[in-house]
Parts: C-alpha cells; sequence; structure tokens
C-alpha cells in the first residue's frame, strides 16, 4: 500500500469560493435578499430606471406644487386670454388668461393622487376577494367569479360612465367610479396565483399547525402572490390616468376652476379651433407618465421573474440553444481499426446568462458513447448531468443557457452547427431522449394514442391508421397490456410506471440510434423501477441502440452500463468501464460516492456520507473543485486540474491519482 503520511501532512483548510484557503473565523458575506436583488436587476435596466424617476420627479412635482408653480393655478391675467409662452407664463395662457404651466404643475397633484387612490379603492376590494375565491373555492370562488365575470363582460370606461352619471360629477365620485371597475382583473390574476400557491406543501403545514385561516391568506398566501400583482399595479397605474382623464374630458371629473390633466385637456378641447396649443402641455404630460408606468411594469416583470427574462446581447430562439463558441474543436482522429464512436463530446462549455454576466455551468466535459453501449452519467444532484444531457439536444432555453466552447458530434456530424430545422429532424430519429417525471413530460390534454400516432405520422410519415396499429405495437414493446385499449387513456388514468412505459414508447417511435435517459426512474418505486431497467436492458439489446443514462444511483449503473463517467460540480471527474471503477476508484469523489451506496451492515453502524455540498457555480474554487470536501486534498490541489489517461479508456481529474490507494465497493 501507497504510504499516505506525505498526503497527511499537507491536507489543507477547505478553500473559499475562489479557491484561496478559508481562514477558521472568516465571516460569509450575508446573502441578498430577493427584494435586494429585484432592486439591482430593475435599475440595470436603463429604460426602467429613467421611468422610475420620471415618475419620482413628478410625484416631487405634485407633493411641492405651490413651490414649483410660478402663480396659482386660478389666478387670471386679465386681458391675456392665448397668450404665447413668455418669461411670466412659461407655456402661455388659456382662454381665461390663467398660467398653463401653474395648471400643469398643480393639475398633476389632482390626477397623481386620484390615480393613486383608485388603485387603491381596487386593490381593497380585489385582494379580499381574490384570495377568498382563490383559497376557499368551491360555491364561495364560483360565486365570486360570477360576478367578477358579470364586471368584466361591460367595458370599464362604459361601466365607469354610467357609474358616475348617477353619482354625478367630482373628482370623489370618479374614484369610486373607477375602482370597483378595475377591480375584477385584479381579483381574476390574484384567484388565478392563490390556486396554485395553495397546493404547496407549506400551506399544508400551516394548516396542519392550527394557524388561522385570516393568517394564512394574508401572511401566507399574499405574499406569494405579490410579484405578479405588483407588476399588474404598476401597468394598470398608467390606464388609470387614462381614464381618468376621459372622464373630466367628457365633464365628469374635477369640478371647475379646480386643475386636472384631464379638465385642461377639456378646456383644451373646446378652444381647439381658436388655440391648438393648449392641448399640448397636458397630453404630453399625460402620455409621458403613462408610458412610464408601462415601462417601469416590464422592468418589473423582468427584475421579478415573472415574464420571460431579458439578457442584454444574447440572442435566442425557442427550442434552440444558442451557440456563441469561439471555434468548433477538431474531431479526435480514430485509430486505425477502431471503429468511430456514435458520439462523441469534447470540451462542452454550458453557460447561463444573467443579469450579472455569464457564469459556467459546464466546463470542459469529454466522453465518448460507441453504438450500442450503455454510459452511465452519475453524481450528485446539482453535478450538471441534466444540463449535460439536454445540451446535447440543444434543448437548454436561450436565453439563459448558450454553448459557449466545445462540440458534440454524433455520426461524425457537430450537432452545434446544426440551425433549427436540421436539428428538429436529428431529434426523435437519431436520438430521442426520456425525462424524469413523465406526468410533467406528458400532454394530460390528449389521449396516449394521439400523441404516440402524432410522433409516428411525424417522424414515420405513416397513415393516421397505420401510426395508430404501430402506437399499439409500441406500447405492446414496453410491456403495456391490453396495448389497444390503452391508447384511448388520458395520463392521468395510467400509474406512474405504465406512464413512463408510454414515455419510453414515444421515444422509441423514430427507431433512434441513442437514447438519452434523464433519471426515469426516479418518481418510480423501487419495485417498478427494477422492471423499467429490465424494459430499458432489453430494448437496448434488441434494438442494438446506445444509451446515456444519466442517475445518481450506482447500484442502477451497475446493472446496466458498460462505462461510467463520475461529474461533480460541472466537470467529468473520472471516467472508466463498470467493473474497474467499482472495483478500484481513482478519485476521491468516486470513493465517496461507492462508499454512500447503501449496504447491509450491523447494528448501531453510522452510514457514509460525503461532507459537505456541491458548491454554486458562481462560487467554484479555483483548483481541484472536490478539493474542499475531500480528505485528501492537499495544496497542489489549489490549481486546476485537467482529465489524465490512466490506462485504456480510464481518465481522472486528480493530481493524487497515481499515488493514492482507494476503497471500491464492498
Amino acid at each position: 500500500m501507497t504510504d499516505t503520511s506525505d498526503l497527511e501532512a499537507g491536507r489543507r483548510a477547505p478553500t473559499g469560493g475562489d479557491g484561496e484557503l478559508a481562514s477558521a473565523d472568516a465571516t460569509p458575506a450575508p446573502p441578498i435578499g430577493p427584494w435586494r436583488r429585484t432592486a439591482q436587476r430593475f435599475l440595470r435596466d436603463r429604460g426602467a430606471a429613467l421611468a422610475l424617476g420620471f415618475i419620482v420627479l413628478m410625484v416631487l412635482v405634485a407633493v411641492f406644487a405651490p413651490l414649483v408653480a410660478n402663480h396659482e393655478p386660478n389666478e387670471l391675467f386679465v386681458g391675456q386670454s392665448f397668450d404665447k409662452p413668455n418669461g411670466t407664463t412659461w407655456l402661455g395662457t388659456d382662454d381665461l388668461g390663467r398660467d398653463l404651466f401653474s395648471r400643469l404643475v398643480f393639475g398633476a397633484r389632482v390626477s397623481m393622487r386620484t390615480g393613486l387612490l383608485i388603485i387603491l379603492l381596487a386593490l381593497a376590494i380585489a385582494i379580499p376577494l381574490g384570495l377568498i375565491a382563490g383559497f376557499r373555492g368551491g360555491l364561495v370562488d364560483n360565486a365570486i367569479m360570477r360576478v367578477m365575470d358579470a364586471l368584466s363582460s361591460v367595458p370599464a370606461l362604459v361601466l365607469a360612465l354610467a357609474v358616475v352619471a348617477m353619482l354625478g360629477p367630482g373628482i370623489n365620485k370618479v374614484i369610486f367610479a373607477l375602482g370597483p371597475v378595475i377591480a375584477p382583473g385584479f381579483v381574476r390574476l390574484i384567484r388565478a396565483q392563490a390556486l396554485a400557491v395553495r397546493e404547496e406543501t407549506f400551506m399544508e403545514a400551516s394548516h396542519s399547525l392550527g394557524t388561522p385561516e385570516r393568517r394564512i391568506l394574508f401572511q401566507r398566501l399574499l405574499p406569494n402572490v405579490a410579484s405578479p400583482l405588483i407588476v399588474a399595479v404598476a401597468i394598470s397605474s398608467g390606464g388609470v390616468l387614462i381614464a381618468e382623464a376621459g372622464l373630466s374630458l367628457l365633464g365628469f371629473g374635477v369640478v371647475p376652476p379646480e386643475a386636472s390633466w384631464g379638465a385642461m385637456m377639456q378646456r383644451a378641447y373646446i378652444n381647439i379651433q381658436n388655440e391648438p396649443w393648449q392641448v399640448i402641455p397636458p397630453g404630453v404630460a399625460l402620455a409621458l407618465t403613462v408610458l412610464a408606468f408601462n415601462t417601469i411594469g416590464d422592468g418589473l416583470r423582468d427584475a421579478m421573474g415573472v415574464g420571460v427574462p431579458k439578457v442584454r446581447g444574447l440572442k435566442g430562439r425557442l427550442g434552440l440553444t444558442t451557440v456563441e463558441r469561439p471555434a468548433p474543436l477538431p474531431a479526435r482522429a480514430a485509430a486505425p481499426g477502431e471503429e468511430a464512436p456514435l458520439l462523441s463530446v469534447d470540451g462542452l462549455q454550458v453557460q447561463f446568462v444573467n443579469d450579472a454576466g455569464p457564469v459556467t455551468v459546464i466546463d470542459d466535459v469529454a466522453f465518448e458513447i460507441g453504438k450500442g453501449e450503455v454510459l452511465g452519467l452519475v453524481g450528485e444532484s446539482g453535478s450538471g448531468k441534466t444540463v449535460t444531457s439536454l445540451s446535447i439536444m440543444r434543448l437548454i432555453p436561450s436565453p439563459p443557457g448558450r454553448v459557449s466552447g466545445g462540440s458534440i458530434r454524433f455520426q461524425g456530424t457537430d450537432l452545434l452547427d446544426l440551425d433549427a430545422a436540421a436539428m428538429r429532424a436529428m431529434r426523435g430519429t437519431e436520438i430521442a431522449m426520456v425525462f424524469q417525471d413523465p406526468m410533467t413530460s406528458i400532454n394530460p390534454a390528449f389521449t396516449v394514442g394521439n400523441q404516440l400516432v402524432d410522433v409516428l405520422r411525424l417522424h414515420a410519415k405513416l397513415s393516421k391508421e397505420a401510426a395508430r396499429n404501430r402506437a399499439a405495437e409500441l406500447l405492446d414493446l414496453v410491456g403495456i397490456p391490453d396495448p389497444r385499449s390503452r391508447l384511448d387513456d388520458y395520463p392521468h388514468q395510467l400509474s406512474g410506471g405504465m406512464r413512463q412505459r408510454v414515455l419510453i414508447a414515444m421515444a422509441l417511435a423514430g427507431e433512434p440510434k441513442l437514447l438519452i435517459a434523464d433519471e426515469p426512474t426516479t418518481a418510480l418505486d423501487v419495485t417498478v423501477q427494477a422492471q423499467i431497467l429490465d424494459l430499458l436492458k432489453s430494448l437496448q439489446q434488441s434494438m442494438d441502440m446506445a444509451i446515456l443514462f444519466v442517475t445518481h444511483d450506482l447500484g442502477v449503473v451497475a446493472d446496466l452500463c458498460d462505462r461510467v463517467a463520475v461529474m461533480y460540480a460541472g466537470q467529468i471527474v473520472e471516467q472508466a468501464g463498470v467493473d474497474e471503477l467499482f472495483e478500484h476508484p481513482r478519485h476521491p469523489y468516486t470513493e465517496g460516492l461507492l462508499s454512500a451506496i447503501p449496504q447491509t451492515s450491523a447494528a448501531g453502524e453510522r452510514l457514509v456520507s460525503i461532507p459537505g455540498v456541491v458548491p454554486q457555480p458562481t462560487a467554484m474554487p479555483t483548483g481541484c473543485r472536490f478539493a474542499p470536501r475531500c480528505t485528501y486534498a492537499t495544496d497542489a490541489c489549489a490549481h486546476p486540474v485537467t482529465l489524465t489517461s490512466v490506462g485504456g479508456t480510464a481518465v481522472v481529474r486528480c493530481v493524487h491519482a497515481a499515488t493514492l490507494e482507494l476503497k471500491g465497493a464492498k
């Protein structure tokens, strides 16, 4: 056995996120709260920040109107009707000789205050009704929503006109007319969000603790529907200003001589033939304010993650991962007599681009899969297994994802060079994928037969009847009893194991040469898991199909795979044949995974686990990424480590691989 005393003497303390030695009393940086992070994202959006600055300016103008205006809003300049802008009246005067600038400033106070009160009244109505409807459901939900539907069936401005016509003119009447009119939209939004949140586990926990319903509604449910509500309020604020101005333009708003933007536009409209200039100041002020509120709403939507995020400088296309790499790597030349691999991944690098810049999540990943071979890709959650498999299919959403380096060659063709049409033709017929959760991967709105027939007609160009017959054959192939009758079943009518079999049948419909199975047994019980594994093994052998099997279960790897690639923190750390890796692991992380396999042991014996967690992509050590958790780490591990061949097809990413003797599986 190799003497490891030098390793013991050279062990170092765990590293910090930058790979440097971490002192024992180092204080980690406090995490950034969600609201602060939202504020940072919002302020990085120049348009939204500029719009917010404009609204703040308008609020300050409204609050300090007496200091900003150079005249009283109702002060009359006798004999100066329709004056042009000058040093005394900066925007001129109206038909009565009143200063337009002063009235515009005081009108901002009335319009902004009115808009705020309308929104507050609408929220006072909508929040309790929406929360109760979404939380209670049943008859209460039905009654509330039928009333909201009735209110929504009438155009908002028409309904507001009817209400204010009954109440009479006046700004307070406008508030009570518009508040209930815009409330139904908020009620529907809050209810929709509450319906989803009420099913979460933390809501069940609140019920189990006996939390009062009022506390659940306003302290558990409301904070979780706040983000889309805030965005909706910001966007609706502009519409409220337009509605108030419209009512004032029709004579239902403020009572003269009080100023508001709508009242100024009404007065200007009456005299538009004599002096059209007068409509411009209030019109421009209203248009800019509405535009600012809409821009703020868009900025909040992106900052809070309510919609699809916008990342500056990154373009993407739905269903096709963006590729932005310096240059494709040259293909590895096969040795004389060596068969070219079916799939060859070399130097793969994947980044997620956010508002703070690109973050590398997959770095220098390389492996090959031969025809008819089964390669297991293993590692803890967060190691990058799923991102790697999705990269092969180019299914990582862009934005935020992009392939920033390396190559992915399938039968000699670099998949990263293909356009959307060529990649679509490759999927299903050459490469297919089975995802983790079949319930979310199969459309619940269509029968199993409909979905299988669509796949077959797309790839095999079969008639509808021939495709249905072939669909029944595929269900029989994957072991579903009475397959023809099951074609008319919806996914929710099938058990978890049967849904997974249907998903496998859909993947096999195009008779692919490579099947990517991304933890296809994770959501299944042990008995069904064994059946699915046996099914995959028999299908692989009968169809001579290669499989990339993604899992965190080394027991499954031992039963199904020919070779294993061990992944940690976005990198391949070891790769070898199954028997070789289980008997003689060369990387400490592999040793830790093998030791953690559940085994029969004596009573009282502690279970083995790897201390620590997989580092976040934003805090990767600069050297060996496993070093902070490794008991064999020395100062030599502080430098980047490359994959090194250790004989045959085995490779390892460890500077001590030649000196360590690690324990294999028992």
